[in-house]
């Protein structure tokens, strides 16, 4: 509630359930050392060590240093906080584009009042969002089968000699693993699948530029949002199950 955003983000349900099992929180940077402190806490793997979980119940939570000035036998005559609106545009290409900053103003304590820490408007200036997750438009459903879900899907750029080709790079539990013509709707590629390492492999040169090598041949690509080492841990956890 304090960031718009889940704890755990990726560009894929897969790789957001590896963020979970690896407990991989990570906290924007005008996050206060109290909100830090009280989300780690709520997010034990434990669910009996979970704040506000043991004997003494929501108390726990109510007592936190972050809820410090919070009137609880009152909170509902309070007035909330301001909420900032967020805006962001989509491109027609298919790929996700979120607005960089939001207003800070709505970024309070518990009390409701202005943070004079790192939530303030004053020390923080705007705030960077968190990088968002490619969202699974409708219209890649007509590249799976019944039963067939998305593991990773990403806009990247495929690389040739001398120029370089948009495709929606898409990763399957089937497993399969395709790139599609975002404008046209049509599959220009499908990468044998093999879990033999020695048939199919990732190479990462950059955080952003992987090769998909297989049998036959070699095909770079470049991710503009630096997932090419994601792209390489999904596709092999996928040939190691």
């Amino acid at each position: 509630m304090l960031s718009g955003t889940s704890p755990f983000k990726d560009s894929s349900e897969w790789l957001i359930f590896q963020r979970i099992i690896a407990r991989d929180i990570r906290f924007p940077n005008y996050f206060s050392e109290e909100a830090r402190d009280l989300i780690d806490r709520l997010m034990d793997i434990d669910p009996s060590r979970r704040a506000g979980a043991g004997p003494d119940g929501y108390a726990a939570v109510k007592s936190h240093p972050f809820f410090k000035g919070v009137d609880w036998s009152n909170v509902r005559a309070q007035t909330p906080p301001k909420l900032a609106l967020k805006t962001g545009t989509h491109s027609s290409d298919g790929d996700d584009h979120s607005d960089s900053s939001q207003n800070p103003t709505h970024l309070r304590n518990g009390s409701g009042r202005q943070n004079d820490g790192p939530l303030s408007a004053e020390s923080s200036g705007h705030i960077t969002r968190l990088a968002s997750i490619d969202s699974f438009d409708s219209k890649w459903q007509q590249f799976l089968e019944p039963g067939e879900s998305v593991l990773m899907i990403s806009m990247v750029k495929k690389l040739q000699k001398l120029s370089s080709k948009k495709v929606q790079l898409i990763l399957t539990n089937k497993p399969k693993l395709i790139y599609v013509n975002p404008s046209k709707l049509v599959v220009k590629g499908n990468i044998i699948w093999s879990d033999n390492s020695s048939d199919l492999s990732v190479q990462v040169t950059s955080p952003s530029h992987f090769k998909i090598c297989t049998a036959k041949k070699v095909l770079s690509f470049d991710d503009v949002k630096q997932r090419a080492w994601q792209w390489k841990k999904a596709i092999e956890g996928l040939q190691n199950q």
